[in-house]
């Protein structure tokens, strides 16, 4: 199998926490579209909220995991919004990386 649940959100958290863009670069594809619960973002635009960011993720829940996409569950939490949330990742995959990425928060 190529990237896990797991491997991917560690990649995204480490960056979030040592604000070290190539954890980030090294899991997704150059033409990168993340599509969060508001509007659409391209690599760039994600390198610098990210790495300039307080979240940390947590609880992560696999739901699926194959060589084509990922989806499950995890919380987050951060200075500037310590109330933890959950989070809702589907990930579709090219050769082994995140082509698409959709996060998007659970209101309960």
């Amino acid at each position: 199998m190529s990237l896990t649940f797991k491997e991917a959100l560690d990649g995204w958290n480490k960056t979030f926490t040592t604000g070290d863009a190539s954890y980030i670069s090294n899991i997704v594809t150059d033409d990168l579209v993340f599509r969060p619960t508001y509007e659409n973002e391209n690599l760039k635009q994600v390198l610098v909220w990210a790495t300039n960011t307080t979240a940390v993720l947590s609880d992560y829940k696999v739901i699926h995991e194959d060589n084509h996409s990922l989806c499950g569950f995890h919380s987050v939490t951060s200075r500037e919004n310590p109330e933890k949330r959950t989070k809702m990742v589907y990930a579709s995959l090219r050769n082994g990386k995140i082509a698409v990425y959709h996060c998007h928060e659970i209101i309960a």
